[in-house]
């Protein structure tokens, strides 16, 4: 029985769509600047002022919403107006410190009656999410600053909370009080999914925008 011989030299065809997730990586900028400019274009707007959806302009260059991620004709990424709007963002780009944003909560706090323990600084940056513990009379805060780019994911929100009970086996004395967790935010970080469980959960674990 004769078979097909096999073929060493195959032709690879790029695909005609690329995410926005690709986008960033090839312009080397961060996602949610990326979708800052696509917002200033007119390309994508917001959908109850925090969901991202595509307009006319943006279908015009083959924007289209797929498993919650935006995809684009390839011919994108030589957009002349992209192009120059990137290299204007990447100019004006202001990081934020993280240590004078800390600061800056920290601040807040105390000024707000509350008694803080610098938590990260005694037990190391990552231990259990938590930057600062912020006591007021039976009211306990574990509070983390988020200052990156990155969206906080469903599955970060569930670890903080269960960071909350190890946290109170470890120090039992803040059994009797009334804990609660609470992202602190630059700008807003938070993936769908984790907004939903924050809005359901709300007593038990929050987040607020401190600029």
């Amino acid at each position: 029985m004769s078979t097909v011989p096999e073929q060493k030299n195959q032709i690879v065809i790029s695909p005609s769509t690329i995410s926005t997730t690709q986008i960033s990586k090839y312009f080397d900028i961060e996602i949610k600047k990326l979708n800052q400019i696509f917002l200033e274009l007119r390309w994508l707007k917001r959908k109850y002022f925090l969901w991202l959806v595509t307009t006319e302009l943006g279908k015009e260059k083959g924007a289209v919403k797929e498993h919650r991620e935006i995809q684009w004709s390839r011919e994108i990424l030589g957009d002349r107006e992209l192009i120059l709007a990137i290299k204007d963002a990447k100019n004006d780009s202001i990081e934020i410190d993280p240590t004078a944003y800390k600061i800056q909560v920290y601040t807040k706090y105390q000024n707000e009656g509350y008694t803080l323990w610098d938590y990260s600084k005694e037990k190391g940056e990552y231990d259990r999410n938590i930057h600062f513990v912020a006591k007021k009379d039976k009211d306990v805060l574990l509070i983390h600053c988020k200052v990156d780019e990155e969206d906080v994911s469903l599955d970060e929100v569930l670890s903080f909370r269960e960071n909350k009970q190890a946290f109170i086996s470890e120090n039992p004395v803040f059994a009797i009080y009334n804990i609660r967790i609470k992202y602190i935010m630059s700008s807003f970080s938070l993936t769908e999914e984790a907004f939903a469980y924050l809005q359901k959960n709300n007593d038990l674990i929050s987040y607020e925008l401190l600029k």
